[in-house]
């Protein structure tokens, strides 16, 4: 080629001559694809149900009150609380266990706050209840014992009365009874 010849175009174009070459592409799109989020599938428990013949014994907190518009009013703030954490999304698959420890510790609030029973020092736990056991005449009666025996667990109860007041009660925990022994402590003689 000589200085004053200017280059010649090739007769087949790129994509013509060679067929393993990519296409010439213009630019036609006008935001790049994002690409699609996996869905996680979240874990959702089946509500399993035993018959057993041996004794069961819940774990039961408690707010009484003394009468029946203060037990509704704390009630519905508690189902209000209940459908608002159950509204929100989350992408826990674990968030109905996480919603219902929120709700138990809202429940020890209100219960430390507004209850009449003595156990609102300890956020209104009545520990564990079973049929049978000893009755504290301040705290529990046969009535709210069998109320707690036919409410379902993480099921918030409308108020309870009873001889004692309203009750509203959560069960926390269930499981089989198993009888523990009591703890006798021996008095020892003054030493002089």
């Amino acid at each position: 080629m000589s200085e004053t010849e200017q280059p010649q175009e090739p007769e087949k174009t790129i994509f013509e001559r060679d067929k393993t070459a990519k296409e010439p592409q213009t630019n036609t799109q006008k935001a790049p694809i994002k690409p699609k989020p996996k869905i996680k599938k979240a874990f959702v428990p089946t509500k399993k149900s035993f018959t057993t013949d041996k004794p069961m014994e819940h774990r039961v907190r408690n707010i009484r009150m003394t009468s029946l518009e203060s037990a509704k009013m704390i009630w519905e703030t508690l189902i209000d609380y209940q459908n608002d954490l159950s509204q929100q999304e989350m992408d826990d698959p674990d968030k109905s266990f996480h919603d219902w420890e929120k709700i138990e510790k809202f429940f020890i609030r209100l219960a430390k706050k507004y209850s009449a029973c003595m156990s609102k020092n300890l956020g209104g736990s009545l520990g564990w209840i079973y049929q049978g056991m000893e009755i504290t005449p301040q705290t529990i009666d046969q009535e709210l014992i069998n109320s707690v025996f036919k409410s379902e667990k993480f099921k918030i109860q409308e108020p309870i009365k009873t001889n004692l007041g309203f009750h509203i009660i959560i069960v926390c925990e269930s499981q089989v009874h198993t009888p523990r022994e009591k703890i006798i402590v021996e008095e020892k003689p003054p030493l002089f």
